[in-house]
Formats: C-alpha cells, sequence, structure tokens
C-alpha cells in the first residue's frame, strides 16, 4: 500500500472564487476519509465576518414598510445577509449607509454606498441592497459588523436598543465544497484514490486560503487524538476535553524542549496585555503557537490596541498562528 505521506496536491484549476484541487495518491478508501472531514471543516468552521445587527432610521421593527424604499424591511434584512465584507476589528464595527432618491429615477442602494473604516472591506460593492423609488424616499442606517464562525441566529438583546433589529449570521466564507473520488496509479499499484476537491468561497478568502486553514484544523485534532491515545498506552489514561487550553498545552508540549522560553514578564510589554496573558494562563509566549487570530481575541481582558500589540510580538518571535 502506498504511504499517507506520499500523495501531493495540485490546483488544477481556478476560476473567480472557485478552485479545484487533485490530492493524489491515496491509499483505496483514503480519498473518500479525506474528504469527508476536509469538506465537513470547510464548510462550518472557517472565520468570516458578517452584518449581525441593522437600525434603519424610521423603522421601529421588521414587519413595516419604508415609504419609496421597493422592498419591505424584512426583504432589506435578508438583503443585508447577502453582502460580504472583511473585518479586521476584534470588536463590532458600526458602519454607516446613507442614500437619498432622486426625482425621476431609481436609485440602487448598493453595498459599495455603505461608508467602511480602514478595519472593513466590502467585497461585493455592486450587490443590490434595495431600490429607492422617488426624490422624498431616503436609506439610512447603522449596521454592526462582527466576525465568528459558523452561522449564528440575530443575537435578540439587540434590540434592548430602539429600532436595533438582529440579522442572522452566515460568517462562513466558503459556499460550496464538491469532491470526487478517480483512480490513479504509482508504478504496479494501480487501485489508488485521487481526490478532486471543487472548493467555492464567496471572495472574502480565497479557495487556497481556507483549504490551508481547514487542513491546520484538522491537523490539531489529529495531533491532539495522538498524544492522547499515547498516554493511554503508557498506562496515564486521561479523559480530557478538547478546550482551547488543553489544545495549548497538547501543542507546544513537542516544542517546549527545543525552544527557549519567552516569558512573558520578561518582553517588557504592556501592563494591559501582559496581565491579560499570565491570567489567562499564557506566561510563556510559546503557548500561543497554533492558536488562531479568533482565538486570541477571546483572551480575558484583550483590547483591539493589546492585540496589536500581541501580533508584533508574535511576528518579533516568529511565533505561528493558524
Amino acid at each position: 500500500m502506498v504511504a499517507l505521506n506520499q500523495f501531493s496536491i495540485k490546483k488544477v484549476e481556478e476560476k473567480g472564487n472557485t478552485a479545484t484541487f487533485a490530492i493524489a495518491p491515496l491509499p483505496k478508501g483514503y480519498g473518500h476519509t479525506l474528504a469527508v472531514y476536509l469538506r465537513r471543516i470547510l464548510l462550518s468552521s472557517i472565520p468570516g465576518s458578517a452584518i449581525t445587527a441593522v437600525k434603519i432610521d424610521g423603522v421601529q421593527h421588521e414587519y413595516s414598510t419604508l415609504a419609496g424604499v421597493s422592498d419591505d424591511i424584512l426583504a432589506v434584512i435578508l438583503s443585508l445577509k447577502n453582502v460580504v465584507l472583511v473585518s479586521k476589528s476584534l470588536e463590532p464595527v458600526v458602519l454607516d449607509i446613507d442614500v437619498k432618491g432622486k426625482d425621476g429615477e431609481v436609485v440602487e442602494v448598493k453595498a459599495g454606498d455603505i461608508q467602511t473604516t480602514s478595519e472593513v472591506e466590502i467585497i461585493n460593492p455592486e450587490y443590490v441592497i434595495t431600490k429607492l423609488t422617488n426624490a422624498k424616499s431616503r436609506f439610512k442606517a447603522q449596521l454592526t459588523v462582527k466576525r465568528g464562525v459558523g452561522f449564528a441566529t440575530g443575537d435578540e438583546s439587540a434590540r434592548k436598543e430602539l429600532g436595533m433589529l438582529p440579522v442572522d449570521a452566515t460568517f462562513s466564507p466558503v459556499s460550496l465544497v464538491n469532491y470526487t473520488i478517480t483512480q490513479t496509479r504509482v508504478g504496479q499499484e494501480t487501485e489508488l484514490d485521487q481526490l478532486n476537491l471543487v472548493v467555492e468561497t464567496n471572495g472574502a478568502v480565497s479557495a487556497v486560503e481556507a483549504l490551508h486553514v481547514s487542513a491546520d484544523i484538522l491537523n490539531q485534532l489529529t495531533n491532539h487524538l495522538a498524544d492522547l491515545t499515547e498516554q493511554m498506552l503508557s498506562g496515564n489514561e486521561v479523559t480530557v476535553a478538547l478546550n482551547q487550553k488543553q489544545k495549548l498545552a497538547q501543542t507546544v508540549s513537542s516544542q517546549s524542549v527545543s525552544k527557549p522560553e519567552l516569558r512573558v514578564n520578561d518582553l517588557n510589554l504592556s501592563t494591559r496585555l501582559t496581565n491579560a496573558l499570565v491570567k489567562s494562563g499564557y506566561d510563556d509566549l510559546n503557548k500561543l503557537e497554533g492558536l488562531t487570530e479568533e482565538e486570541l481575541s477571546n483572551i480575558r481582558g484583550m483590547g483591539s490596541k493589546s492585540f496589536t500589540e500581541l501580533l508584533d510580538i508574535l511576528k518579533k518571535h516568529s511565533i505561528k498562528l493558524v
């Protein structure tokens, strides 16, 4: 049987936001095995950004209409879910949009009309959110943008602010994953698998970036499982949840011997960043290797300035994130 680590990957085709990859040679049956894992991770676990709430001038609830706007408010909210954007901020960002109608013509309200900041980029600026039908019409709103993973139903607590309407958010930038398995050969071995993987994104990330992140996630999972079963074989059976700190310990355990310590208290970091890291158990900078930016942002006490400082120090010491 061909070895599991002898396969290669080739980008066969790339058109727009869709790319096709060929992964081969794989032992018979492993094409389906690898495809199922990658497909599930690609569709559920790649971080992204989305609009999570909207406040529209003159609107109190989603079951209403706005004079001069061609769609009812519920349809507008559904349309906002299709705006593709990328936020670099770890904190929620509020963006404004203000479009006025014109006499004698229909004015399209587009995603590109959203007033962005240096931290937010609109990927599909030509997307039409709604239309204004007369000169007196106006669409003025505030949009809340957040980062996340997977799908999240609208946060009803947003309604505490008068006129704020929650929006269901699809954070995943991966819109489609298909695969086929074909036969390939190496020398005299003829019944080997080739995985043909098609990945389509919404443009917020490339298909290659999405595939890379999914492979890293799969690698973390299998490495953690291998470490745990090794402990069981040595007589130290353990039962642990795959949470952030435990995954962190497993990730750096094999590196602690060869890598020099980078004690947080000795790195002359800001007081807020030092306290946030130490209180969360990250007394050594090496313990952050293998985490995602999302996990870093969830460290208690981590603000946007501290996060920027942390990314700089990690880059300086070649600490790699997923």
